[in-house]
Parts: C-alpha cells; sequence; structure tokens
C-alpha cells in the first residue's frame, strides 16, 4: 500500500536556510539542552544542599535538647495551662530566622490558589509555572524573529532529551527522591507537569514542520515519519486519559492505559528520531523505568521471602472487616519501615489482574510499644476503605468470606515521613481512614519515648469518622498506648468526633484500668464527655468522645498556644480537613510577628500527592 505523497508533504517550505543558518542552528540546540539539563541539575543541587542543612539542624538540636526522661510519677506531667516563658509579647531577633521560616511556609505552602480543576500551593505553581516559561524561553528565544526552522527541531529536542527526567519522576524508585528526601509521591505534580509541557513542545514541533513545508525526504511516504505520528498520537491520548476525573473515577484503567500508551509513544519516537541519529534520546527512559520496575521486583521478593505452607504465612494476608466499609489487612512479614511510609499491596486472587500493585499507608510500626525493637517477622497493617474497584472487591471478599486469609505480597515501603521526634507538641489530625497515616506517628512516639529516643512531651489526637462503630478497634490500640506511655512524661490527648448520625457506643474490647489524662489527674472508666454532657459509657476510658465536627481552628490554637516548642501539625483525610487545617495555619496564629513575639514555629505536613510544610 502506497501513501498519497501528494496530500502529505503539505507546502512546499518557503525558506531556504544556508550553511551558516545550520551551523547556528545545530549549535543553539545544543545550548539549549545543556541550559536545560543545567537549571534541572542546579535545582536538584539546591534541594540536596537544603536537606542536608535541615538534617545538620536536627543533629545539633538533639545534642542540644535532652530527650524526655521516664517519669516516676504522675505529678511530674506538664500541665497545659502552665504559662510558659517567652511569651511576653517583646520581639527577639534571635527569633528572627524562626519568624521568616513561618512567614515562607504559610506563603509557599499552604495558601491556595485556586485553578478551577482543584487547588496548587504557590510552591507548586512557581516550579509547574517557572519550568514551563523556562521550556518556552529555551525553544522562542533567537530564532531571528520566531522563524519556525529555528524553532521547530530545538522544541522537539528539548522535549525529548528531558524524559529520562519524567519518567524517574514518575518512579517509585528515583534517584530524585534519594538525593532530595522529597517522596514519589509528592514528585507526581511535578511529574504530570512536565510531561504536558514536553508534549506541547512536541505539538510545537510537529505543527512547525507541517506549516512550514516538508520535503520530499520528510513527507510520510516514510515509515519513520509514521511512527512519529503513531508516538505523538500515543502520548496525546496518554495525556489526555490521566485528567483527574479519570484517574479517580477508573484509577485501574488509567494505569494499564498510561503505562500502554506511553510504552507506545517511546518506541514510536525511538523509531523516529533514530532515521535522524537522534534516538539516544528515548532508550535512556525505558533503562530508567526497567531499573524502577527491577528494583521493585527484587523488593517483593526480598519482602515476601520465607517458607510456605499451611503453618506460614508469608505469602498471604489476613483480611478482617472491621466496620462496614473498612478492612483491616495484616501481614506478616521480615520487614522495615517508618511510620507515614506506604507500600504496594498486591492480592492476585482479589484483583482483576494477579499483578495489579495498589498503594496504601502501613497502619502499625516496626517497634514494640515498650521501646524494644520487637520481633525479627512484623504485623504489616493496612487499614482499607472500601469504596470502588480494587477497594470495593476486597470489601466484598470480607463481607462475604469474614475472617480469612488470601495470597498477598508487599511491595515497599515507600515515602519520606516526617520526624517528628524533634518536636514539643504533635497535633494529629485524621479524618476518616486518614487515622492509618497518623495512628503510627502516635504509637511510634511513645515507643521512643519509651526508648528515650524523643523530645516530644505532648501529642493531641483527633479522629473524626462517621460510624461510632470503629471506637471498638481504636480504643484498643490508644489503651495500650496510653498504657505504655504511663511511666513517661509523654502526655497524650486522644479524642475521636462521631459526624455520622449513629450514637451507639459498642462494646469496646478494653480493661477496667483507668488512665491519666494531661492535666496528671486520673479519669475513672464509667464516663466520657458526649457532645458537652456526661454520658454513661461501657469503659471508654481511653477516650474522650464527641458528636459532631471538630472546630479546627480552637483545636490548633490550644495545642500551638500550650507549647513550650515547635510545633508539628500532621493530617490526613479528606481535602476538605486539609485545606481547613491549612487556612487555621495561614492566619494570625502562626503569623511571623506572633512567631517573634514568642509563639512556637509550627510545620505542616498534609499525606497527599503534592508537597507541604
Amino acid at each position: 500500500m502506497t501513501w498519497p505523497t501528494h496530500s502529505l508533504r503539505f507546502r512546499p517550505r518557503d525558506f531556504e536556510p544556508t550553511k551558516a543558518d545550520k551551523a547556528l542552528k545545530a549549535m543553539q540546540q545544543k545550548k539549549a539542552i545543556k541550559e536545560l539539563w543545567l537549571l534541572i541539575a542546579g535545582i536538584v543541587a539546591f534541594l540536596l544542599v537544603i536537606r542536608v542543612l535541615r538534617l545538620a539542624v536536627t543533629v545539633l538540636f538533639r545534642r542540644r535538647r535532652h530527650p524526655v526522661p521516664p517519669s516516676t510519677g504522675k505529678d511530674e506531667k506538664i500541665a497545659p495551662e502552665v504559662v510558659f516563658p517567652g511569651r511576653a509579647g517583646k520581639a527577639s531577633w534571635r527569633r528572627v530566622p524562626a519568624a521568616v521560616a513561618s512567614g515562607f511556609r504559610i506563603v509557599a505552602f499552604r495558601v491556595p490558589i485556586p485553578l478551577g480543576v482543584g487547588a496548587a500551593s504557590v510552591a507548586e505553581l512557581f516550579f509547574i509555572l517557572g519550568y514551563i516559561a523556562t521550556m518556552l524561553a529555551l525553544t522562542f528565544t533567537n530564532t531571528l524573529d520566531l522563524q519556525f526552522w529555528f524553532y521547530e527541531d530545538r522544541a522537539a529536542h528539548l522535549a525529548s532529551c528531558q524524559l529520562p527526567f519524567i519518567v524517574a519522576l514518575a518512579g517509585k524508585n528515583n534517584i530524585i527522591s534519594l538525593l532530595t528526601g522529597i517522596g514519589h509521591e509528592k514528585l507526581n505534580v511535578l511529574h504530570r507537569a512536565t510531561a504536558r509541557t514536553a508534549l506541547v513542545l512536541l505539538w510545537v514541533h510537529a505543527l512547525a514542520r507541517a506549516i512550514s513545508g516538508l520535503p520530499e525526504k520528510f513527507d510520510f511516504t516514510h515509515g519513520w515519519m509514521r511512527w512519529g505520528v503513531v508516538g505523538l498520537a500515543a502520548f496525546t491520548l496518554a495525556t489526555m486519559l490521566s485528567v483527574r476525573f479519570i484517574r479517580n473515577a477508573f484509577f485501574e484503567f488509567f494505569l494499564l492505559s498510561h503505562i500502554f500508551l506511553v510504552g507506545v509513544f517511546i518506541i514510536g519516537g525511538y523509531l523516529h528520531a533514530r532515521e535522524v541519529h537522534y534516538g539516544d534520546y528515548f532508550w535512556p527512559a525505558l533503562v530508567v523505568w526497567a531499573f524502577d520496575r527491577v528494583l521493585r521486583g527484587a523488593r517483593l521478593l526480598w519482602n515476601n521471602r520465607g517458607r510456605s505452607g499451611p503453618r506460614h504465612a508469608y505469602a498471604t494476608a489476613a483480611v478482617e472487616l472491621v466496620s462496614a466499609d473498612t478492612i483491616r489487612l495484616t501481614l506478616t512479614r521480615k520487614f522495615r519501615w517508618r511510620p507515614g511510609q506506604h507500600a504496594y499491596v498486591v492480592l492476585p486472587t482479589v484483583s482483576d489482574l494477579p499483578t495489579e500493585a495498589h498503594p496504601f499507608t502501613i497502619a502499625s510500626i516496626p517497634g514494640a510499644l515498650d521501646g524494644s525493637a520487637g520481633d525479627a517477622e512484623k504485623e504489616v497493617v493496612f487499614l482499607v476503605r472500601g469504596r470502588n474497584g480494587f477497594t470495593r472487591k476486597l470489601l466484598e471478599h470480607a463481607a462475604r468470606n469474614g475472617e480469612s486469609r488470601v495470597p498477598a505480597f508487599v511491595d515497599g515501603p515507600y515515602g519520606c515521613p516526617p520526624d517528628l521526634a524533634k518536636y514539643d507538641t504533635c497535633i494529629l489530625v485524621a479524618g476518616g481512614s486518614g487515622v492509618s497515616y497518623t495512628l503510627p506517628l502516635l504509637l511510634d512516639l511513645v515507643h521512643r519515648a519509651r526508648a528515650g529516643t524523643s523530645g516530644v512531651r505532648r501529642v493531641i489526637f483527633v479522629w473524626a469518622v462517621r460510624e461510632s462503630e470503629h471506637l471498638q478497634w481504636i480504643s484498643k490500640l490508644l489503651t495500650e498506648a496510653l498504657a505504655a506511655a504511663q511511666s513517661t512524661s509523654l502526655i497524650i490527648e486522644p479524642t475521636v468526633y462521631v459526624t455520622g448520625p449513629s450514637r451507639a457506643i459498642p462494646e469496646p474490647e478494653l480493661s477496667h484500668t483507668a488512665y491519666a489524662s494531661s492535666d496528671g489527674t486520673t479519669t475513672p472508666p464509667s464516663s466520657s464527655s458526649v457532645g458537652g454532657y456526661e454520658k454513661d459509657l461501657p469503659m471508654y476510658s481511653s477516650l474522650k468522645i464527641t458528636y459532631g465536627r471538630p472546630s479546627i481552628r480552637r483545636l490548633l490554637q490550644e495545642g500551638i498556644d500550650s507549647s513550650i516548642g515547635p510545633v508539628s501539625v500532621d493530617v490526613s483525610g479528606p481535602s476538605s480537613l486539609s485545606a481547613s487545617v491549612s487556612r487555621v495555619l495561614s492566619s494570625k496564629l502562626t503569623s511571623p510577628i506572633n512567631v517573634l513575639k514568642g509563639a512556637p514555629s509550627v510545620t505542616l505536613h498534609v499525606e497527599t500527592f503534592g508537597m507541604s510544610t
């Protein structure tokens, strides 16, 4: 079959470059590529320096500040009503760095910019818009009054040369996260921005070539030109299918189609660029992708090593329904992770495809609450809320089979969670299934307090959940944490807000032990504050249970005002909850003026696919 050449050459080129023009064009293309990679390397190096400086400050902080010693009795607990020094309202030049840092956090990370399809922080927009502006400047400057001939190929060179970088931003194992300490889940927003900008540049290349005229040796009678069309079409379709609505509603479809279409693009782009001796732009992207896959495969084998059989649980997971919409998935593995990290779970008999891997935050800690390292084999626990797709299938399986075991594999851990040991007060706020992020942070603080490696004095744990049936399993864990913290000076104040219409309190799995509250008094196991009045409860002595939604401003203000040192606020849950916390922490409460006058500095950590601090 032959292609109709008269309709595929477009119009003839009306610009005939001289030999000097060709030399200038080649030189400018090499210069633009070099400048782009120098910029990328400079940004990564800058973030590496910031990370090293933060680690150095953390080490110096730990040397100067001794961990909280074990308590010898309840009377040594620090009451939140104590008036702490440094709050006299007088500005001190010594607090200028902290005030500047507070102002930077508010402007860069906590002020949302509405975009119509969501919102982005100033830091995200700075990187995205700065990157786009840089790419456009490198493409269209020094083009002799925007002459097509000078930028038509330069756009393709700039887009193609950074494909390994774009693929690395999407990889779970990448050198960028290793150097900067920024988890792959937060780099994903930059992956999307760089990929979409590269697509725009490739379309600039294609349209400029077509409009300026295709000579006979570049028309579509040649297979390598048709491969270019196939690759560009696949890249365009992959980008269209990656919009937020499709990603959220049909994640499994998005993931499979994305891998397939990007593979077609890279192969088609390679076959197209190879003809003009630029195929080397494409194959390194395949190497980066293969490196991530090989490393993930090796980690999958290592994490799930061990003997199999009816007496061993290495290749299986326990599935348990803890509420009408929540499943607890428990794996026993020789596995290490940090609280707040996530892992990918493969359940071949539950998912549509046996190789599907789904990310969930690990809701347990590797150590024991008594401060020891615990057993070599750890319980890796995931709390999964059944919604749609894979999680809906898992929920149906748990409802149908009750407590059961299924074949399971785990890949991870991933993510760069914060180190909370350097703060004085930690405020952990979760909504719904977001407790799988804040709960292990709480348990780890108890573990480190018992081990004598934490400087945290107070933890405020807040969980807003719709159904009261969750109280049964969460209260058991919180009771164990409170009991373990009794021998330390760590203050734990857990509060659960039940936001749904049900007011039935389920029977707890607790003992009749009474525990010390934050003011040093003992709460009897017979009652709990519910909705502003006292109500007899079975034995929820470890929890303050309140009906209705929490007042985020009041919770944060009370926690920050009573802190004698830096505060960490960690939030996970619905986007509305994260937005509410960010809004409060952008107010006068954490303003640079207040920090300058003695208020503690506040750092915000949000478990989300974006940036936060």
